[in-house]
């Protein structure tokens, strides 16, 4: 699986490879990355160079502290990658937008009511898919104007799920 990794707003592509290889912007290196304490210390040894690593998730997000320096990491996986940039297309445009289910699943949640405000990146419906509960966001702020799924529904991928105006 591919994943791309945001650093100070620069993108790099990650593949995981067999053999210890990780592809890191199409250039392959042998990855050696082993947890020592159970919690958040790790060993790095990336083509035969040795790092220990503090290293914290929080959610998408991973606060790592190699040689006394702090990086702060976004990683997302391709689906993610893929629904963040149709939610940043869709929220520059302006008007009514429907939020559509990205995938077949169940809604196992709608967490806003008919004239609501909502802001930007606000979680509107949890819709449930492969055994996961994904929340999908407004991409912009407006007001909740039509929900047209309740909880235990079943939708196909593309189903308008709510608008906002």
């Amino acid at each position: 699986m591919k994943y791309t990794a945001l650093i100070n707003d620069k993108a790099y592509t990650i593949e995981i490879g067999t053999n210890n290889t990780v592809l890191i912007n199409g250039d392959a290196h042998t990855v050696d990355f082993r947890n020592i304490d159970g919690t958040t210390l790790y060993s790095l040894l990336m083509d035969n160079a040795s790092w220990e690593i503090l290293a914290e998730r929080s959610g998408d997000e991973y606060r790592v502290l190699i040689d006394g320096e702090l990086h702060v990491v976004e990683v997302q996986d391709e689906r993610t990658r893929k629904l963040a940039k149709a939610e940043a297309k869709i929220g520059a445009s302006t008007g009514e937008f429907a939020i559509k289910a990205p995938m077949p699943g169940l809604v196992r949640g709608v967490t806003v009511n008919v004239g609501d405000a909502v802001a930007a990146k606000q979680g509107v419906v949890i819709l449930e898919a492969m055994k996961m509960q994904n929340e999908l966001r407004a991409p912009r702020a407006g007001v909740v104007k039509e929900i047209r799924v309740n909880d235990g529904d079943k939708v196909d991928q593309g189903h308008v799920l709510v608008v906002i105006k």
